[in-house]
């Protein structure tokens, strides 16, 4: 006779050697291409072109001292900039506006919360050729500021959308306790639901952080010569009719985009899991 227990364990541990390995293909196919990017910043031309591809070389910062030298500070500077000033406008108009339409009692809420999810959902090319029309007829193709608030339409809807989530979150008997003695709207949001919700503060900030330093299409479109980005300057390395693509540079000024990323990412990682969970103080 079959023992029902020891089949039950066999399936389980079968089942956790599955899980297993689907969890280690995941992380592999979504690390590999980083970590060959990292690879190949460090090869020279004729070890980035050999093929079969190969993991053992001679590594090279060839590729980080030509990158040093194709203005990438100007790049730089440029997109902490931009960055910058999008993330802190769209974390100063965005949260306020999660908070009014989490508490405020205001016609046609879900309207306006569908309108406002339909401009991040629809595609960009759609607001790119209007918004250079009108960049160019107010002389803003290339300036910064011009383009810091073209970037708040990329990450608004994201911070209303998840704040308003945590908001809605943190119960209302906490206004109402700090009303009662006497304290204000402004001060119960203030001194009471934000301190609460700063881990979806954390959440919504690193990711405006992410999507405005990884945008591309409003940058190239409306950036002209002095406002491009590092995402922009990759293009630099590309190549054309008469030039190959020069892979080893790419990847170097690749990682050199992603690196902020990755290292942000890493200092808030305590307050990300926590904004992700839905966690509130």
């Amino acid at each position: 006779m079959i023992d029902t227990n020891t089949t039950a364990r066999a399936v389980r541990s079968a089942l956790r050697v599955l899980r297993g390995l689907v969890i280690a293909l995941a992380v592999f196919v979504a690390i590999f291409p980083l970590f060959w990017v990292v690879l190949a910043s460090f090869k020279t031309p004729a070890d980035v072109m050999r093929i079969p591809p190969v993991i053992v070389f001679t590594p090279t910062l060839m590729n980080y001292a030509v990158v040093a030298r194709e203005r990438f500070a100007f790049y730089f500077e440029n997109s902490v900039y931009i960055t910058a000033g999008s993330v802190l406008l769209t974390i100063l108009l965005g949260v306020p506006a999660a908070f009014g339409l989490s508490r405020l009692r205001i016609r046609f809420k879900k309207t306006i919360m569908l309108f406002i999810l339909s401009v991040r959902f629809s595609p960009y090319i759609v607001f790119a050729l209007p918004l250079f029309l009108i960049m160019s007829q107010l002389r803003l193709i290339g300036n910064r500021t011009a383009i810091v608030f073209v970037y708040i339409i990329i990450n608004l809807p994201v911070v209303i959308w998840l704040m308003r989530a945590f908001f809605d979150d943190i119960p209302m008997e906490l206004d109402e306790a700090a009303a009662i003695d006497g304290a204000s709207r402004f001060r119960v949001f203030r001194s009471i639901v934000l301190p609460c919700a700063a881990p979806g503060i954390a959440t919504v900030t690193i990711l405006s952080y992410i999507f405005a330093w990884n945008e591309y299409l409003f940058a190239l479109v409306l950036s002209g010569r002095d406002a491009q980005t590092l995402t922009v300057g990759l293009t630099r390395f590309l190549g054309g009719m008469e030039t190959a693509v020069r892979w080893g540079m790419l990847s170097a000024w690749s990682v050199a985009v992603i690196a902020p990323v990755v290292l942000v990412s890493l200092l808030v990682n305590r307050q990300l899991r926590r904004g992700f969970a839905g966690e509130i103080q």
